[in-house]
């Protein structure tokens, strides 16, 4: 099994800033356009618009929000201030705290000595601030970490905690010692991802890229606000770790992997997957098999039935004619396309375009595979996972997110997800094996 950490926060901290924040679950603002050059598609939309309505972030007169371009160190402190609903400090009280960074004027002292005495940002030995200097990755990690109130969790990491967190990128060395805890647990709670296995932490930091952050950290602290972990487990492609929003603080570097707390099946695996190729997947003529569920299942924790009652409602166990365009093109859990940066976009070959929607498309079964137990492990912000490692998965609950309870059938869906369950389980009986 795959090593993890699993970080336990305490919800007090996350709810402080909740509360700044005024943070609530995204929503998704599939029509509204603030701006003329974020399109519905760009990965960063959604974000944008929720920052955007809130009055945190604007773009020009011309209705732009450039949000690929860099974002300098007194941009990114106006922003960070607005989003926690700080009031900045007035002009006649920030001059004393100001007087360390000579080099911020006027347009952005007030936030920056309002960040300052928070301790979310800092200057350089020099005493300057250079707040027209370009903000980075690395910088980031540490500000919506110190933002968050997670700086003591994140000096509190062991080398060796970091290490399996940062391990799995290309140039974890690029990212400089000062740095590396803070980056680790941003990675860790799913505020950072690196894209194509890149942290990339002295690239700059575009609007939309910061925009992203901030919303990752507002959902973070909204789901723990309600009790739901907010986890992205450690394996070889998908580094991580556990949020636990019932957790007092302590950190454990030693726990075992959270497939080792599901009922362990190991003596049975090969007669489980016979019974999912004879009984499953070949009287559908799908070209997923019983090994490639069982892979998910060792790498990510997801567990054969959470799996196969998925597959079944989205696309009829992959079949080829029933399970549609998406199934023929290795799409078995029906991911919508959300853009190649994320653990499971990492897998796709295209784009494709069905039914009036963007889709994934994976180049063969085994990686569409994958790319599905990568998105039921850390999708929606890890949602999925602890429903579905469950003895008994609550499926209202599931297809609330994965579905959609404002969408035209929703009950019904639900239904068959309860249906599907019951029939496998019966069906792997008279074969002689359980889930």
């Amino acid at each position: 099994m795959k090593r993890s950490i699993r970080l336990l926060i305490p919800t007090t901290l996350f709810l402080a800033v909740l509360v700044c924040a005024g943070a609530t679950a995204r929503t998704a603002y599939a029509q509204t356009v603030t701006f003329s050059d974020v399109a519905e598609t760009h990965p960063a939309h959604d974000a944008i618009e929720s920052l955007a309505i809130r009055g945190i972030v604007s773009g020009t007169g011309e209705g732009m929000f450039f949000p690929e371009s860099p974002l300098t160190r007194g941009q990114a402190s106006k922003i960070l201030v607005c989003w926690s609903g700080r009031t900045p400090v007035r002009e006649e009280t920030f001059k004393e705290v100001v007087t360390e960074f000579p080099d911020v004027d006027t347009t952005f002292a007030s936030y920056v000595s309002t960040a300052a005495v928070a301790g979310w940002v800092r200057g350089y030995p020099d005493g300057t601030f250079r707040p027209h200097d370009l903000l980075t990755r690395g910088q980031m990690a540490v500000v919506i970490v110190r933002a968050s109130g997670l700086e003591e969790q994140a000096e509190g990491l062991s080398e060796r905690q970091i290490a399996l967190i940062l391990g799995r990128f290309v140039d974890e060395d690029a990212v400089s010692l000062e740095v590396r805890p803070y980056m680790a647990l941003a990675v860790g709670c799913g505020l950072f991802q690196g894209g194509d296995g890149y942290l990339n932490p002295w690239s700059m930091m575009t609007r939309a890229q910061f925009a992203m952050v901030l919303s990752r950290a507002d959902d973070l602290a909204a789901r723990l606000s309600t009790g739901d972990p907010a986890m992205v487990l450690m394996d070889d492609a998908t580094a991580g770790a556990l949020v636990d929003a019932h957790g007092g603080g302590e950190i454990l570097g030693d726990k075992k992997d959270v497939a080792d707390s599901v009922v362990d099946h190991s003596w049975e695996q090969p007669a489980l997957a016979a019974f999912m190729d004879e009984c499953l997947f070949r009287p559908h003529r799908s070209a997923v098999t019983g090994e490639m569920v069982l892979h998910n299942y060792e790498w990510y924790g997801i567990p054969p039935l959470s799996q196969l009652v998925i597959m079944a409602a989205e696309t009829s166990l992959g079949d080829p004619q029933l399970g549609g365009t998406l199934a023929r093109r290795n799409n078995f859990g029906c991911l919508r396309y959300h853009g190649v940066d994320t653990p499971w976009g990492l897998l796709a070959d295209e784009k494709i375009w069905v039914a009036g929607l963007d889709w994934y498309s994976f180049p063969t079964p085994d990686t569409g595979m994958a790319a599905f137990g990568r998105y039921l492990k850390v999708g929606a912000g890890g949602y999925y996972f602890p429903i579905l490692i469950s003895p008994e998965p609550d499926w209202h609950r599931f297809a609330t997110v994965y579905y959609g309870a404002n969408v035209p059938g929703f009950d019904g869906y639900v239904s068959r997800l309860r249906s599907l369950e019951k029939s496998f389980r019966a069906a792997a009986a008279r074969y002689g094996v359980s889930f």
